[in-house]
């Protein structure tokens, strides 16, 4: 059916690894950081997380996850179960 996408993929397993401080999807990351890791997903390439400017500023890989869900065209939750969810 259906695969994960790898830049989902590939941040999860790393937040999984390496992600277990305080406010992992709260706490945003360094704008630039997101950026460049999008930008390397974006060229088909699969960045290397484990760099240190990675390492050190874990949130931007959280931020990308999340930024991967809030750009998606249609939304997880479809809009016919908004109701049961509000």
């Amino acid at each position: 059916c259906c695969s994960v996408p790898q830049v989902l993929k590939s941040c999860t397993e790393f937040i999984e690894k390496h992600g277990i401080v305080d406010g992992i999807y709260r706490l945003s990351g360094i704008a630039s950081n997101i950026q460049k890791l999008r930008h390397e997903f974006d060229s088909e390439q699969i960045p290397d997380l484990t760099k240190d400017v990675y390492i050190q500023d874990i949130h931007c890989v959280g931020s990308l996850c999340k930024l991967y869900f809030r750009e998606l065209p249609n939304p997880l939750l479809t809009y016919q179960l908004y109701e049961k969810f509000s």
